[in-house]
């Protein structure tokens, strides 16, 4: 459940946020040579902050669906992983928050679509979530099933899951091409761009205390890092927003469907200890 129906809320979720591993470097991402938060020495973290390569596959996919996305932008991956990254629009000029302070942000939350999945994506994210189907990871990875393969449905088909992912089971192999199918519905009946949510539409801002894990994590990580009257664009992966379960309003209409990497802008606006 969310609270204080604010949808930046955390909601219950399967997907484990700790156990995500960092992905494999790739020799075309550009570094980042600008320091962390124009070199502010207060950047809010939990270890020190250092300059990164946006190198994982999945993070150029972010960057490159949120509008005027460029490497050549200072995108800052907020997590060793860069399953959570964020991009300074407009500076702040009032101080960083801390925990335990109650923050106030304005926000717009939008779809960024899962079809450009890495494997890694798929397995820790995806396959992970299906009871008694985790056992395939090392399959997954040695077939390379990224979101575009996992999500066709001419090649991902019960065969290929029988023939080549070495599933035994007729009934575990239907199991898993539904799944597939029902991620690839989704893609049509929530495409990239999707609003979700707004501050603006809602007439109210949304305010939580930083830090005591009532926020999505992505969310959470990003406030505890601008400064009050800074502006925000920040990207995440699934289990950084709403994992497995999504979200539906209280009459079971989907906001924000399974598995979902989301965008957000956000804007803090104030910040009290």
């Amino acid at each position: 459940m969310f609270l204080n129906h604010g949808l930046l809320f955390l909601a219950t979720s399967a997907c484990s946020i700790e156990n995500v591993a960092a992905f494999t470097p790739s020799t075309i991402a550009k570094s980042i040579t600008r320091n962390l938060n124009n070199g502010n020495d207060n950047y809010s973290m939990k270890s020190t902050a250092v300059i990164s390569q946006l190198s994982s596959p999945f993070t150029r996919k972010m960057v490159n669906v949120a509008e005027s996305a460029s490497f050549d932008e200072k995108w800052i991956p907020l997590t060793d992983n860069e399953k959570v990254c964020k991009l300074i629009l407009e500076e702040g000029t009032g101080g960083i928050p801390v925990q335990g302070s109650t923050v106030e942000l304005e926000y717009t939350g939008t779809l960024l679509g899962e079809a450009d999945w890495t494997t890694q994506d798929v397995t820790e994210c995806w396959l992970s979530q299906l009871q008694g189907l985790d056992h395939l990871a090392s399959a997954f990875v040695q077939n390379d099933i990224d979101g575009s393969k996992l999500m066709d449905t001419s090649y991902f088909t019960e065969e290929f899951c029988i023939e080549q992912l070495g599933l035994s089971n007729k009934i575990q192999a239907k199991k898993l091409v539904m799944a597939a199918k029902r991620l690839a519905k989704q893609q049509e009946d929530s495409p990239p761009g999707t609003l979700f949510d707004s501050s603006s539409e809602r007439g109210k801002n949304f305010s939580f205390i930083l830090g005591n894990g009532k926020a999505i994590k992505a969310v959470d990580l990003a406030a505890g890092t601008m400064k009050v009257g800074e502006k925000s664009k920040v990207v995440c992966r699934a289990d950084y927003a709403y994992g497995s379960e999504g979200l539906r309003t209280s009459k079971g209409d989907v906001l924000v469907p399974p598995f979902a990497n989301l965008c957000f802008e956000l804007k803090l606006v104030r910040s009290e200890t």
